[in-house]
Protein backbone atom coordinates (compact mmCIF):
# COMPACT_ATOMS: atom_id res chain seq x y z
CA UNK A 1 0.00 0.00 0.00
CA UNK A 2 1.27 3.74 -1.11
CA UNK A 3 0.50 6.58 0.85
CA UNK A 4 -1.43 7.63 -1.76
CA UNK A 5 -3.68 4.45 -1.28
CA UNK A 6 -3.49 4.53 2.51
CA UNK A 7 -4.65 8.05 2.27
CA UNK A 8 -6.68 8.65 -0.91
CA UNK A 9 -9.68 9.87 1.48
CA UNK A 10 -8.09 12.10 4.20
CA UNK A 11 -8.50 15.89 3.85
CA UNK A 12 -6.45 18.17 2.15
CA UNK A 13 -4.79 20.94 4.52
CA UNK A 14 -3.20 23.75 3.20
CA UNK A 15 0.31 23.92 4.57
CA UNK A 16 0.14 27.22 5.89
CA UNK A 17 -2.63 26.23 8.19
CA UNK A 18 -1.21 22.49 8.54
CA UNK A 19 1.77 23.96 10.14
CA UNK A 20 -0.54 25.38 12.67
CA UNK A 21 -2.37 22.26 13.10
CA UNK A 22 0.34 20.27 13.46
CA UNK A 23 3.64 21.16 14.65
CA UNK A 24 5.52 18.55 13.36
CA UNK A 25 9.04 20.11 14.91
CA UNK A 26 7.53 19.98 18.19
CA UNK A 27 5.96 16.87 18.10
CA UNK A 28 9.21 15.23 17.41
CA UNK A 29 11.13 17.04 20.55
CA UNK A 30 13.02 19.23 17.35
CA UNK A 31 14.80 16.56 15.87
CA UNK A 32 12.51 17.28 12.71
CA UNK A 33 12.41 20.53 12.94
CA UNK A 34 12.38 22.06 8.99
CA UNK A 35 10.29 20.54 6.74
CA UNK A 36 13.16 22.01 4.01
CA UNK A 37 15.55 19.35 5.84
CA UNK A 38 13.64 16.33 3.94
CA UNK A 39 11.75 17.39 1.02
CA UNK A 40 13.48 18.82 -1.95
CA UNK A 41 10.05 21.15 -2.62
CA UNK A 42 7.83 22.07 0.04
CA UNK A 43 4.67 20.58 0.05
CA UNK A 44 1.75 22.77 -1.10
CA UNK A 45 -0.66 20.93 1.86
CA UNK A 46 -0.60 17.57 4.51
CA UNK A 47 -3.34 15.05 4.25
CA UNK A 48 -5.11 14.51 7.14
CA UNK A 49 -7.14 11.52 8.77
CA UNK A 50 -9.58 13.56 11.52
CA UNK A 51 -10.51 10.15 14.24
CA UNK A 52 -8.89 6.97 15.37
CA UNK A 53 -8.23 3.81 12.64
CA UNK A 54 -8.45 0.32 13.39
CA UNK A 55 -6.84 -1.57 10.49
CA UNK A 56 -7.10 -5.20 10.34
CA UNK A 57 -3.66 -6.37 9.43
CA UNK A 58 -1.25 -6.86 7.94
CA UNK A 59 -0.87 -3.04 7.25
CA UNK A 60 1.74 -2.41 4.93
CA UNK A 61 3.05 1.17 4.44
CA UNK A 62 5.55 2.93 2.44
CA UNK A 63 6.67 4.28 -0.90
CA UNK A 64 9.52 4.83 -2.95
CA UNK A 65 10.59 7.96 -4.88
CA UNK A 66 7.12 8.96 -7.73
CA UNK A 67 4.90 6.54 -5.94
CA UNK A 68 3.15 9.29 -3.88
CA UNK A 69 3.15 12.78 -3.37
CA UNK A 70 5.87 14.01 -1.14
CA UNK A 71 4.15 15.85 1.79
CA UNK A 72 3.39 14.95 5.67
CA UNK A 73 0.63 12.65 6.56
CA UNK A 74 -1.53 13.07 10.23
CA UNK A 75 -3.29 10.55 11.92
CA UNK A 76 -4.82 13.16 14.27
CA UNK A 77 -6.71 10.52 16.84
CA UNK A 78 -4.75 6.82 17.48
CA UNK A 79 -3.75 3.90 15.37
CA UNK A 80 -4.77 0.59 16.27
CA UNK A 81 -3.58 -2.72 13.95
CA UNK A 82 -5.05 -5.89 14.59
CA UNK A 83 -1.70 -7.66 13.63
CA UNK A 84 1.72 -6.52 12.12
CA UNK A 85 2.78 -3.05 10.66
CA UNK A 86 5.38 -2.40 8.34
CA UNK A 87 6.25 1.32 7.43
CA UNK A 88 9.32 0.93 4.70
CA UNK A 89 10.25 3.97 2.34
CA UNK A 90 13.27 4.00 -0.08
CA UNK A 91 15.11 7.39 -0.46
CA UNK A 92 11.83 9.49 0.01
CA UNK A 93 11.25 10.80 3.20
CA UNK A 94 7.18 10.80 4.04
CA UNK A 95 6.58 11.29 7.26
CA UNK A 96 3.34 10.00 9.28
CA UNK A 97 2.56 11.97 11.94
CA UNK A 98 0.33 10.37 14.41
CA UNK A 99 -0.75 12.75 17.36
CA UNK A 100 -2.49 9.54 19.83
CA UNK A 101 -1.13 6.34 19.98
CA UNK A 102 -0.04 3.32 17.92
CA UNK A 103 -0.91 -0.48 18.73
CA UNK A 104 0.44 -3.12 16.51
CA UNK A 105 1.24 -6.41 17.38
CA UNK A 106 4.06 -6.38 15.44
CA UNK A 107 6.29 -2.90 14.28
CA UNK A 108 8.48 -2.55 11.49
CA UNK A 109 10.01 0.26 10.94
CA UNK A 110 12.62 0.15 7.98
CA UNK A 111 15.06 2.33 5.23
CA UNK A 112 14.06 6.00 5.47
CA UNK A 113 10.84 6.10 7.34
CA UNK A 114 9.72 8.56 9.27
CA UNK A 115 7.26 7.78 12.03
CA UNK A 116 6.26 10.49 14.89
CA UNK A 117 3.55 9.59 17.72
CA UNK A 118 2.43 12.05 20.19
CA UNK A 119 1.62 9.19 22.01
CA UNK A 120 1.79 5.71 23.51
CA UNK A 121 3.55 3.00 21.46
CA UNK A 122 2.07 -0.68 22.79
CA UNK A 123 3.68 -3.29 20.23
CA UNK A 124 2.41 -6.61 21.48
CA UNK A 125 5.34 -8.93 20.17
CA UNK A 126 8.38 -7.32 18.28
CA UNK A 127 9.60 -4.04 17.37
CA UNK A 128 12.25 -3.82 15.11
CA UNK A 129 13.95 -0.73 13.32
CA UNK A 130 16.57 -1.12 10.98
CA UNK A 131 16.87 2.76 9.37
CA UNK A 132 19.44 3.91 6.99
CA UNK A 133 18.09 7.71 6.91
CA UNK A 134 14.96 7.49 8.71
CA UNK A 135 13.01 8.25 12.31
CA UNK A 136 10.92 7.10 14.88
CA UNK A 137 9.89 9.06 17.62
CA UNK A 138 7.95 8.35 20.62
CA UNK A 139 6.36 10.93 22.79
CA UNK A 140 4.71 8.75 25.47
CA UNK A 141 5.22 5.40 27.05
CA UNK A 142 6.41 2.86 24.81
CA UNK A 143 6.33 -1.27 25.49
CA UNK A 144 7.51 -4.03 23.39
CA UNK A 145 8.01 -7.89 23.80
CA UNK A 146 11.51 -7.11 22.22
CA UNK A 147 13.06 -4.38 20.01
CA UNK A 148 15.48 -5.68 17.39
CA UNK A 149 17.83 -2.74 16.31
CA UNK A 150 19.02 -4.23 13.45
CA UNK A 151 21.81 -1.66 12.29
CA UNK A 152 22.56 2.17 13.89
CA UNK A 153 21.36 4.42 10.98
CA UNK A 154 18.40 6.78 11.34
CA UNK A 155 16.80 8.07 14.42
CA UNK A 156 15.22 6.00 17.17
CA UNK A 157 14.23 8.10 20.40
CA UNK A 158 11.85 7.00 22.88
CA UNK A 159 10.90 10.28 25.22
CA UNK A 160 10.68 7.39 28.02
CA UNK A 161 12.52 4.05 28.92
CA UNK A 162 11.24 1.36 26.98
CA UNK A 163 9.86 -1.38 28.63
CA UNK A 164 10.74 -4.57 26.74
CA UNK A 165 11.82 -7.84 27.96
CA UNK A 166 14.76 -8.06 26.03
CA UNK A 167 16.80 -4.80 24.31
CA UNK A 168 19.27 -4.87 21.67
CA UNK A 169 20.62 -1.56 21.19
CA UNK A 170 22.91 -1.07 18.38
CA UNK A 171 26.72 -0.01 19.83
CA UNK A 172 27.84 2.13 16.87
CA UNK A 173 28.98 0.29 14.57
CA UNK A 174 27.73 -2.44 12.16
CA UNK A 175 28.47 -6.14 12.19
CA UNK A 176 25.59 -8.02 10.69
CA UNK A 177 27.43 -11.05 12.33
CA UNK A 178 27.60 -10.19 15.59
CA UNK A 179 24.36 -8.14 15.53
CA UNK A 180 22.92 -11.66 14.69
CA UNK A 181 24.22 -13.42 17.63
CA UNK A 182 23.29 -10.40 19.88
CA UNK A 183 19.88 -10.91 19.06
CA UNK A 184 19.90 -15.06 19.06
CA UNK A 185 19.08 -14.19 22.97
CA UNK A 186 15.26 -13.31 22.09
CA UNK A 187 14.34 -14.19 18.11
CA UNK A 188 14.06 -18.72 17.34
CA UNK A 189 17.30 -19.64 15.89
CA UNK A 190 15.73 -20.31 12.25
CA UNK A 191 15.94 -16.41 11.78
CA UNK A 192 19.58 -16.12 12.44
CA UNK A 193 20.69 -18.84 10.01
CA UNK A 194 22.61 -16.74 7.71
CA UNK A 195 20.17 -17.39 4.62
CA UNK A 196 17.91 -14.27 3.65
CA UNK A 197 17.05 -11.25 4.82
CA UNK A 198 16.27 -10.70 8.02
CA UNK A 199 14.00 -8.71 8.30
CA UNK A 200 11.80 -10.06 5.22
CA UNK A 201 11.63 -13.58 6.76
CA UNK A 202 10.77 -11.72 10.19
CA UNK A 203 8.32 -9.84 8.25
CA UNK A 204 6.77 -13.05 6.42
CA UNK A 205 6.63 -15.10 10.08
CA UNK A 206 4.64 -12.05 11.68
CA UNK A 207 2.42 -12.36 8.73
CA UNK A 208 1.79 -15.61 9.04
CA UNK A 209 1.03 -15.59 12.27
CA UNK A 210 4.07 -18.02 13.11
CA UNK A 211 6.30 -17.42 16.38
CA UNK A 212 9.52 -15.04 16.71
CA UNK A 213 10.71 -14.74 19.63
CA UNK A 214 12.00 -17.14 22.54
CA UNK A 215 10.26 -18.06 25.50
CA UNK A 216 11.16 -15.43 28.14
CA UNK A 217 11.40 -18.01 30.53
CA UNK A 218 13.78 -19.84 29.30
Amino acid sequence: MSFEQWAQSWESVPMTEATELYNIGEASNGLLDDLDDIFAEKPECFFVHQGDITVEGPLIMGNGPDEAMDTVYVIDGDLTVNGPMRFMSGDIYTPLYVTGSVTARDLFCLMDCYLIIGGSLTVGELLMTDLDAGMLFVRGATSAGAWLEWSDGGEVTFAHDLKARRLRASDGYYDEQAEAEDAAEFLLPRFLDGDGDVSNQLWEAAVGGQPILTDPRS
